[in-house]
């Protein structure tokens, strides 16, 4: 068992140190791990701590044109990951992102700033809240689920990373508006989530899933351990897994 392609890698074009690893660094050592294909996908531009920019996507499009000349034996794309930033399903993709990205992920994360005071007091007040009140947990479950439901009708999204990872969300919903539009869910190796019982809950639809490594050191690259272990116990066949091959 190995995985085909990696399109969950982190690189120097990450604010604040977040990651350091160069793109030829990234690159090598994906060939030297046996992939085929791989995708660098820093996170998107709203994310005020570890966010890329717009003139950092530019340049790394034009840095991977170069490397895939230099390195024809692995297919390089430029992605995103970018981020919810409002409970009417917007996100930080941009004109320039849709322009210069291959493959276009999206996730929720703390590190971003909702559109709108009341926005922002759900997203980080009402969350927090909800860990330990059941009926305001259900509420925003809710809200969460379908604040990324709209995005994945607004926006042509490849991939949700990570789905309830952060905040939790409705995994029934989300899978069933995932087969709808045509976007996969991820099986993240350095988080939970899809979780055991919710990759046996979105399996149920037609919905298609990718393991991400989420690295962010060039060790991490192409690693698929945890997420193996959890797809193996819920019994989850590996054709329908887009990445991972006999």
């Amino acid at each position: 068992m190995k995985l085909y392609s990696d399109y969950h890698i982190h690189s120097k074009y990450s604010k604040n140190g977040h990651c350091k690893s160069e793109l030829e660094e990234i690159v090598k050592t994906a060939i030297d791990k046996g992939l085929k294909e791989i995708a660098v996908s820093d996170h998107g531009i709203k994310h005020f701590i570890y966010g890329t920019s717009e003139k950092n996507i530019i340049k790394a499009r034009k840095e991977i044109d170069i490397l895939k000349e230099k390195y024809p034996e692995i297919n390089i794309k430029l992605g995103i990951e970018a981020n919810l930033i409002s409970y009417n399903g917007d996100t930080d993709i941009t004109q320039v992102v849709v322009d210069n990205c291959d493959i276009i992920q999206v996730g929720i994360h703390f590190g971003v700033l909702f559109k709108g005071l009341w926005g922002n007091i759900r997203f980080f007040k009402l969350n927090f809240i909800g860990r330990f009140i059941k009926p305001l947990r259900e509420y925003m479950t809710g809200i969460n689920t379908e604040a990324l439901i709209r995005s994945m009708d607004k926006y042509d999204i490849d991939i949700i990373t990570h789905p309830g990872d952060k905040v939790p969300v409705d995994i029934e919903r989300l899978a069933k508006a995932a087969e709808r539009t045509n976007t996969a869910l991820e099986i993240n190796n350095s988080h939970r989530h899809l979780s055991v019982e919710e990759i046996k809950i979105a399996s149920k639809y037609k919905v298609d899933f990718y393991i991400g490594s989420d690295a962010h050191v060039c060790e991490a690259i192409g690693e698929f351990t945890d997420s193996y272990d959890r797809i193996k116990k819920a019994g989850l066949k590996i054709d329908r897994i887009i990445n991972l091959e006999v």
